[in-house]
Parts: structure tokens; C-alpha cells; sequence
């Protein structure tokens, strides 16, 4: 890839509270550049809430930050944390479902596990149907019956894999998954969106829908080696851990939280996601599952559930920031919703020196409306 293309990129800053715009800053770096050129390698997402749209600008409000360590709290897809690997800075990554700390692993690693890229076609070509857990379980909710058999058997060949090649293999496991779901999510059990073919729809894809398992691996694959790069930098990746739980020291924290909406409802990862947590625990997945619920979502943890009800949220919000108070914060968040922007600015200018606020109109992918992003960044005093 070549850096030596000169890119000009504005960017509006405004001053809190006034919202009045300082300055419009030029960027023509080497270094900027190459950052830029990353950022589109970077794979597609296909993930509710994911910050890649918005690397870019993510970017522009931060690269001028001193900071070498950061912690991508709430790390989700690891689009973040890429940038900030892109960046040369060492990154450490928390989340608290499993299924993207294993796809984090692959993400950020330094190198691919394969030779080459045959090694990945025969291993998802070989692999042998087997009417396992999810054939039995999940009849008739998500996938095919001849689906759910291939990924009983695609499941079980994976966890006999040298585990340097687990994560890259569920990674792309992963996201054939998700391409093959409505809305990309497994919050309920409606194939019959998928298989009923008399009814004229606005969305979805139904070609990829039809598309074998095997092939949608494949490509993900591809798009896992090109992110996949060599830093100096380190990169670490926790176990599934509650972010209020994490030490203090970062020079820089960067916080994603849910979004809840003011009238009362919750951005539910762990229901939206349940599927491919339970394939990282293949063998445990009987005993994590809540039988009460249709979609067969697994039970309840109460550092991932408090951090999506009204009730629980400002609180672990607030005091998370007064924690790393001596730390860069950056916040991502949105403009409606709850706490509001204007509570959470007072929380900034009493607990930081100073704080910059920036903004971005992003259309929604499941609405009509658009998404008003802002970032909110806090110095440490």
C-alpha cells in the first residue's frame, strides 16, 4: 500500500459549553496516512452499534491526544481497538461476551495461523455434518436442519484445532452466522423471515441467505488477513470481564457503553448475540441456556444486564468515569439518549480539567431516523 498520497481532512472542534467551532485543522501526514489506509482493510462489522463508520472521524478527534496505553472498554467488534493497533498504541481489549473476545484474538494478532489460503478452504470443505446440539436444540429458529448439522459438525472440528487457529476459524465461523440471520441478529427465532419467499421485503439479502455456510467462512477469512498486521505495539485481549472491575492507569480510556433509551428499553448484547456465545462453549452450552425463552438466549449476568437497565446505568456510568478520572476518557455516545449529553457534559467539567465535545449525524441502520454521534473527551487535571 502506498503513503505517500497527501490527504487533506477538515474537522470541526467546538468548545464546551458554547459549542463555539476553534479551528479547522489540516491533516497532511505520513503517518495519518497510513492510518487512514488501514482503516479500509479493516473487515466489515455486521455488528449492531459497531463504531466502524466512524473510525475515520473517531480518529480526527483523537490523534492529537499524548497517550501510548489505552483500554477499548466496551470493545464489541474491536474496530476501535484496530485503530488505536494502527495508531502504534498498545491496546488492551475488554468485552464482556465471549464471542468477541475470541474474534479480538484473531483480530489483533500480529499474524495469520495458516500458511496459506487453501489451508482454510479444506479445513470448511471437509467439514462433516453432525446432527449435535444445535441440530437437536435449535430445530426450526435460526438455520436449516442440514445448516444446523454442518455447524454441530463445523463446531466440533474447530475445538480440535491447535488453539493458535481456534479463534481465526471461530472468528469466521462468526460471521458466515451472522450474514445468514436477519438483521444480522439471533434476538428471536424467525427463520420464517428467511425461508418465506411470497412476501415482498425492504430488507435483507436473500441471495446471501441461500449462500452455504462453507463459502461465507471463506470469505470472512479473506477479510480477516488483510486487518491482520504486524505492530511493535502491545495488544492484549481479557477474558469476558465487568469493565468497573478493570484496574486503574490507562493514559487513555475509551468507553462504548449501551445506549438506553429514554423510554425505558435496553440495548441487549448478550440476547442479540446468545448464538455465538454458546458456540464458544459448545460443550457447556445446555447448562447456560434459559429454557424460558424461545430463542433459547442464555441466562442472565448481572454485571452485562445492569449495564443495560435505566435503573443501574447512570450509576455504573458515573462512577466508571470518576475511576479513571486521572486517565484520558473518551466517551462515545448519543445524542437522546439516557443520561443526557447535558448531564453527562456536567459530569465532565466537574471531574476533568477540560473536555472537548464533538459531533456526527450517522444514519441508523435499523430506523429511518439518523443517529446523532458525539464523542465526549475528558483531560485529566
Amino acid at each position: 500500500m502506498s503513503y505517500k498520497k497527501a490527504i487533506k481532512t477538515d474537522i470541526e472542534v467546538f468548545d464546551s459549553p458554547r459549542k463555539q467551532k476553534l479551528h479547522v485543522c489540516n491533516v497532511e501526514d505520513l503517518s495519518v496516512i497510513r492510518t487512514k489506509d488501514l482503516i479500509g482493510d479493516f473487515p466489515m462489522t455486521r455488528y449492531y452499534g459497531s463504531k466502524k463508520r466512524l473510525l475515520h472521524w473517531i480518529y480526527e478527534c483523537i490523534k492529537d491526544l499524548p497517550f501510548k496505553t489505552v483500554i477499548d472498554g466496551f470493545g464489541g467488534t474491536s474496530s476501535v481497538s484496530l485503530l488505536m493497533k494502527s495508531m502504534g498504541k498498545s491496546v488492551t481489549f475488554n468485552d464482556a461476551l465471549l464471542s468477541n473476545v475470541v474474534s479480538a484474538r484473531a483480530l489483533l494478532a500480529n499474524k495469520v495461523p495458516f500458511k496459506c489460503d487453501q489451508d482454510v478452504d479444506d479445513f470448511y470443505d471437509s467439514i462433516v455434518p453432525v446432527k449435535g446440539f444445535i441440530y437437536e436444540q435449535f430445530k426450526g429458529k435460526f438455520y436449516l436442519d442440514e445448516e444446523n448439522a454442518w455447524l454441530d459438525g463445523a463446531v466440533q472440528a474447530i475445538n480440535k484445532e491447535h488453539v493458535s487457529r481456534r479463534d481465526a476459524l471461530f472468528y469466521c465461523l462468526f460471521q458466515a452466522c451472522l450474514q445468514k440471520r436477519p438483521f444480522n441478529l439471533f434476538h428471536r427465532a424467525n427463520l420464517s423471515i428467511r425461508v418465506n419467499r411470497e412476501v415482498e421485503r425492504s430488507f435483507g439479502n436473500q441471495t446471501t441467505w441461500d449462500t452455504p455456510f462453507p463459502v461465507l467462512a471463506k470469505r470472512a477469512y479473506r477479510e480477516l488477513k488483510k486487518a491482520v498486521w504486524m505492530s511493535s505495539s502491545q495488544q492484549e485481549v481479557l477474558l469476558p470481564t465487568d469493565i468497573s472491575d478493570i484496574k486503574t492507569g490507562f493514559d487513555l480510556v475509551y468507553l462504548d457503553p449501551p445506549y438506553i433509551n429514554p423510554k425505558n428499553s435496553t440495548d441487549d448484547y448478550q440476547r442479540r448475540y446468545h448464538f455465538l456465545d454458546g458456540m464458544c462453549q459448545y460443550g457447556q452450552w445446555n447448562e447456560l441456556i434459559d429454557y424460558s425463552y424461545k430463542n433459547l438466549q442464555l441466562k442472565q449476568q448481572r454485571h452485562i444486564t445492569e449495564w443495560q437497565k435505566k435503573s443501574c446505568f447512570k450509576k455504573r456510568l458515573f462512577d466508571l468515569i470518576e475511576k479513571h478520572s486521572k486517565s484520558i476518557v473518551v466517551l462515545s455516545y448519543v445524542v437522546d439518549a439516557y443520561p443526557s449529553v447535558e448531564v453527562l457534559e456536567r459530569l465532565f467539567n466537574k471531574t476533568f480539567d477540560s473536555h472537548k465535545m464533538y459531533y456526527h449525524e450517522l444514519p441508523h441502520a435499523l430506523s429511518k431516523g439518523k443517529k446523532n454521534e458525539v464523542l465526549i473527551v475528558g483531560m485529566p487535571k
